[in-house]
C-alpha cells in the first residue's frame, strides 16, 4: 500500500517506517566511515598500515553529503513523531550533550 500525506499508516506501517529509516542511517554511517577511512589523513579508527589515503575536496562534500542524508533521514523520523533521542538540546542552560542517536560513528 501507498502512503501519501493524507493517508495515516497503520502502527505496524509505521513500526516499519521507523525501522526502515533507522536502518538506513545505520548504513550511510557504514559508508561514511568506510570512505572516511580512505579519505582522512587524520583518521584514528582502524585500517591496515599500507592503506592509500586519497584527500580531495570531492571527496569531503561526498562525506558532508553523507552526512546531510544522515541527518534528514533523522527529521524523517522526528516526523514519524519518534521519541526525541535529545531531550535537552533545545534546553541552552544544560550542560548535557547526549551522544548520537541510534550509535551511529558520524
Amino acid at each position: 500500500m501507498q502512503i501519501t500525506e493524507n493517508s495515516t499508516p497503520n502502527p505496524d506501517q509505521q513500526e516499519a517506517f521507523v525501522f526502515q529509516t533507522k536502518q538506513w542511517r545505520k548504513d550511510l554511517d557504514e559508508y561514511l566511515q568506510r570512505l572516511k577511512q580512505g579519505s582522512d589523513k587524520g583518521y584514528t579508527g582502524e585500517r591496515a598500515p599500507d592503506h592509500p589515503v586519497r584527500s580531495s575536496r570531492e571527496r569531503s562534500l561526498a562525506m558532508t553529503k553523507i552526512e546531510e542524508a544522515i541527518m534528514w533521514l533523522g527529521m524523517d523520523l522526528k516526523a514519524q513523531n519518534t521519541p526525541n533521542p535529545y531531550p535537552h538540546s533545545k534546553d541552552p542552560t544544560s550542560l548535557v550533550i547526549e551522544p548520537t542517536a541510534d550509535g551511529l560513528k558520524m
